[in-house]
């Protein structure tokens, strides 16, 4: 048995690129007045496919994150995209939980020193608001 040799990618030129999606679009009676903007989407996914790195892929057009995230993401389901995330697909509402451990007392005195003194002034208020004879509590 002999084993063929993969087939090389060939560069399509524009048009023909072009002509190619208005085909596919046309075959199931689909209809884009977005003529010009019909390569955007999927000439980015190609470019992702060939491994092209993304600032690649944003040098060669007018690309932002918001645009290429779009050409990838919008291709992949919401039930994927959700079950790659840990979410389970199926509920309308997603909870995010928090940590279970409390970060040490040493830890979080280190991170930020002024907590305790700005702790302390707090209480201080809240005694002297009650202790005042104004307070209507």
């Amino acid at each position: 048995m002999k084993i063929k040799p993969p087939r090389q990618a060939q560069e399509w030129s524009y048009f023909s690129y072009g002509e190619s999606i208005g085909k596919a679009l046309a075959s199931p009676c689909m209809r884009s007045n977005k003529k010009t903007h019909k390569n955007y989407g999927s000439s980015t996914r190609m470019a992702g496919n060939a491994c092209a790195n993304v600032d690649e892929i944003r040098r060669q057009d007018r690309w932002n994150n918001t645009t290429i995230n779009d050409a990838y993401l919008i291709s992949l389901a919401r039930e994927l995209v959700l079950s790659m995330a840990d979410f389970l697909a199926y509920v309308l509402f997603f909870y995010l939980a928090r940590a279970a451990l409390n970060p040490p007392t040493s830890l979080c005195k280190k991170l930020s020193p002024a907590i305790s003194e700005w702790h302390d002034r707090l209480v201080a208020r809240l005694v002297a608001k009650e202790l005042s004879p104004g307070n209507p509590i």
